[in-house]
């Protein structure tokens, strides 16, 4: 990606202005310097020498939630979004990871699960800062800098992780005629705090007719080490996980970053690197769990107990980044006995953001108090959707608000499904 994107696309902006009437954070606070505009200005000027790479600057950059909104609207078609990215590799490359950042992103890599364990163990020790419940929850093991500064909390471990939970091969469900085989990618939210949502999307495949296989030696996707400029560590992720994915035909995830990061491999190896055509190959087999089923029968379907009216709210990994949109609707459209409330502004970032929710929690509330508002107004006793940090920013969101509402993955509404007739076979 470097070579295609770089700092110095930031030319192409015509300082119009448009990005300005679609910037979640501008049209809560008309920072200028919060916009894509403004940001383009000090990362050319950055680029030209024309000002040094100070605080100033970094803090500007991470005011940008990558939501990819301003791009729906610019009339150059300006990448703002892979831009900003550019612009903190840059920083990165310059020594702009801290310390703990780099040791936390390693020990990702090299040892995740033990990592997970570890940190599990101190959820239950006494006195511990990692307890605060001032803080915001953690989205990705990447943001443990962030958990060691005392800024984050995060969602309670469960007892069990997936992996223990989850056997390597589940067969189609009896009754059912095999469309295919496919592997499982949960990310690490799936893994190990909401395992409940990987269980429900395997069993989902399954109940759909097939065979799912939960591939040993999976990593992070890598999205949120990407995202803070330190790509070298994102590709030796990306990396371990084509060795252990590329064999198949179809990989589905049910957490719309994961998908985001998997699709986007093909542009994480640069023409000439050794890896660049099975990354351009395996990006190809990814698809986002309601893409993927939406694409299958959906007889059957009937809504959970307690739900008759729900709403649906868009990540932003999902409808900007992969655009991918219809196929949730198409889904929840289907379910017999549930009423489909769309929300207003229903794209609109929660203000989760992977840690822009740490780094600026005024701004992430006042995006978050926006959705709430949007939600009443639906009446609906369920929102839908398929990211594990906007299910913890709208959870959050819920229990601040007084809303009695439940925060669910679009997986839950297989979970009833009677058995679908033998059809014909995947396409």
């Amino acid at each position: 990606m470097a070579d295609r994107i770089s700092v110095g696309d930031a030319n192409r902006c015509m300082k119009c202005g448009f990005c300005m009437s679609k910037c979640p954070v501008y049209r809560t606070d008309y920072m200028e310097s919060h916009v894509a505009r403004s940001r383009n200005i000090l990362i050319r000027e950055v680029a030209e020498g024309k000002r040094p790479p100070d605080a100033e600057y970094q803090e500007a950059l991470s005011w940008c939630l990558l939501c990819k909104r301003c791009e729906t609207v610019c009339p150059a078609r300006v990448p703002s979004t892979d831009i900003n990215l550019a612009a903190r590799t840059a920083l990165a490359e310059k020594g702009g990871l801290s310390l703990v950042q780099k040791i936390i992103h390693h020990l990702i890599l090299k040892h995740r699960s033990a990592l997970a364990r570890i940190l599990g163990l101190s959820v239950i020790l006494p006195g511990t800062r990692l307890l605060d419940r001032g803080g915001k929850p953690l989205r990705h093991l990447a943001d443990l800098a962030l958990v060691l500064a005392g800024k984050v909390a995060f969602p309670k471990f469960t007892a069990s992780f997936l992996a223990n939970r989850l056997p390597h091969r589940t067969q189609p469900a009896p009754g059912t005629t095999q469309r295919g085989r496919l592997a499982f990618f949960p990310g690490c939210n799936y893994e190990f705090f909401f395992t409940g949502v990987g269980l429900d999307v395997v069993s989902a495949l399954s109940r759909s007719g097939f065979e799912v296989i939960y591939p040993e030696g999976q990593t992070c996707c890598g999205l949120a080490v990407f995202n803070t400029g330190d790509q070298d560590t994102a590709r030796r992720m990306a990396e371990t996980n084509l060795k252990v994915l590329s064999s198949f035909d179809h990989v589905i995830t049910g957490c719309a970053s994961c998908g985001t990061a998997l699709k986007a491999y093909k542009e994480w190896f640069d023409e000439g690197h050794p890896l660049s055509g099975q990354a351009r190959q395996f990006s190809e087999t990814v698809q986002d769990f309601s893409e993927f089923m939406a694409r299958q029968d959906l007889g059957g379907l009937t809504a959970p107990e307690g739900f008759s009216t729900v709403t649906y709210h868009d990540p932003c990994h999902l409808r900007g980044h992969q655009g991918v949109s219809e196929a949730p609707r198409k889904i929840l459209g289907a379910v017999q006995g549930m009423n489909f409330v769309e929300m207003d502004m229903a794209e609109k970032c929660c203000g989760q953001g992977g840690s822009f929710g740490i780094k600026h929690p005024e701004a992430s509330l006042a995006l978050l108090a926006q959705k709430m508002e949007s939600v009443k107004r639906t009446g609906a006793q369920a929102i839908v959707t398929s990211c594990p940090g906007c299910t913890l920013q709208l959870m959050d969101g819920a229990k601040r608000h007084g809303l009695s509402v439940e925060i669910m993955h679009i997986s839950r509404l297989f979970k009833n499904r009677t058995i679908p007739p033998a059809g014909d076979e995947n396409k």
